[in-house]
């Protein structure tokens, strides 16, 4: 059986505007290197607290913007 690959596509936000969020968007820790939904069921950090989103307060904190990237991800056709 294949194995679908998915392509990321790494996109720029500034802090400042907000976090943006959508069904293909994910936040990557640079430091831990885990990935976040942006749109998580439940709130969520990164294994070393770096990026946390709260879904209760429809928030997303991250304490180190340098360490921290955003992507969307598609099926390669």
């Amino acid at each position: 059986m294949a194995k679908i690959e998915k392509k990321r596509t790494y996109q720029s936000f500034d802090p400042q505007k907000g976090y943006p969020a959508g069904k293909d968007l994910y936040y990557e820790c640079t430091k831990c290197g885990d990935v976040i939904s942006s749109l998580p069921a439940d709130s969520i950090s990164c294994k070393c607290r770096n990026i946390h989103i709260d879904v209760d307060y429809g928030r997303v904190a991250i304490k180190d913007h340098r360490l921290a990237k955003l992507f969307s991800e598609e099926k390669d056709s």
